[in-house]
This record gives C-alpha cells, sequence and structure tokens, in this order.
C-alpha cells in the first residue's frame, strides 16, 4: 500500500472487523433469556459508538487530504454502508427486547448465519482494497450470499404472518426481520461499491 492508500483502507477494514463483530453479537441472543439479550445489546452499543468515531475519522480524512486513493463519493458510501450495519443490528436486538420475543421464529438462524458469512467475507476483502485483482470476485460472492439470506427473509416473512393467531407477535417479528434485511442491503451495497471502484480503477 502507498502512504496515501493506507490510511483508507486500513479504516474501512477496521469498520468492517466492527460489523462482523456486531453480526456475531447477534448471533449470541438467540435462544437466550431476556436478561442476557441486554447484555448483548450493550455490546452492540459498544460497537456501534465505536463505528461512528471511525466513521467521522475517516470521512474527515477523506475531507482533509489533498489526495485520495479512490473517489471521494465511494470512500463516503463504503464508509456510511458499513456503519449503517450496525444502526441495523442495534436496533433489531432493541426491538427483540422491547418487544419482549422470547422465541424468534425458526428460521431467524438461516438468516443471521447469512448475514454473518457476508460480514466475515467483508471483513476478509476490504483490507485488500489496495490490491483490485484480490478483491474483483467479492461482489459475485456477495450477490450469492444476498440470494440466500433473501430466501431465509422470504420464509421468514411467510412463517410470522401465518401466525393469524397472534397477529400482533407477527408485527413484532416483522419489524426486527425488517432491521435485519436492513443490515443485508447496506452490506450488499459495499459490494456494489466495490465492484465500481474495480470497474473505475481498471
Amino acid at each position: 500500500m502507498t502512504p496515501r492508500t493506507a490510511p483508507f483502507v486500513d479504516a474501512l477494514a477496521g469498520l468492517a472487523v466492527l460489523v462482523h463483530k456486531g453480526t456475531l453479537t447477534v448471533r449470541d441472543t438467540l435462544g437466550v433469556g431476556m436478561l442476557e439479550r441486554g447484555g448483548e445489546l450493550e455490546r452492540l452499543r459498544v460497537l456501534h459508538r465505536e463505528a461512528e468515531r471511525g466513521r467521522t475519522e475517516l470521512l474527515d480524512l477523506a475531507r482533509e487530504s489533498f489526495v485520495t486513493p479512490f473517489d471521494r463519493g465511494d470512500i463516503h458510501q463504503l464508509t456510511v454502508a458499513l456503519a449503517e450495519v450496525l444502526t441495523h443490528l442495534e436496533r433489531a436486538v432493541d426491538g427483540g427486547v422491547r418487544q419482549r420475543i422470547d422465541d424468534p421464529p425458526e428460521g431467524t438462524a438461516k438468516l443471521i448465519d447469512a448475514l454473518i458469512q457476508m460480514a466475515e467475507l467483508t471483513a476478509q476483502t476490504l483490507p485488500k482494497l489496495h490490491v483490485l485483482a484480490d478483491v474483483a470476485s467479492y461482489p459475485v460472492e456477495m450477490r450469492r450470499l444476498g440470494v440466500r439470506a433473501d430466501q431465509a427473509r422470504r420464509e421468514l416473512l411467510t412463517d410470522a404472518l401465518s401466525r393469524r393467531a397472534d397477529p400482533l407477535g407477527a408485527l413484532r417479528v416483522t419489524l426486527v426481520i425488517e432491521e435485519l434485511t436492513a443490515a443485508i442491503h447496506d452490506l450488499e451495497r459495499v459490494a456494489t461499491v466495490v465492484e465500481g471502484i474495480v470497474v473505475k480503477e481498471s
């Protein structure tokens, strides 16, 4: 990495690591009681605050640097999308606690597993952003994982909305699912921006 590239790649990679930790924290909320979930929620809030600090520092760096390794707009989009993932993860767990969802519907683990894989792949890829050949396959793999996540989401929504005996419970579950889905969409946005960088810089 060149001196002008390293700070940006390192900072983006750091945000991606926080996102991966956040997805693992969400996974840890499955199958635990409400009290334990409160502890995981606090862990997510700490990660979210770290991501917000990283977001501010990275955007300040982009604004103050005379030369950036990639288009400033791409840096902005990557930074915002990564930070927003943690926003949605925190809202999902907070919603589960507030709505007292004691037993997440069957299939939730499958959706979260796809989310974790997407976050893990992103955390593995962004440190290589200075070598375009090393990240060229990342968007393709992310699209494959995104299809899996969408299938899991549709199955979950079908299951939740079929619970006619408890429509309010179905609504509560749906709100949490949609926050997890928004996190997935932000990770897909990261992959789309990386794909654009590869095309423009090639």
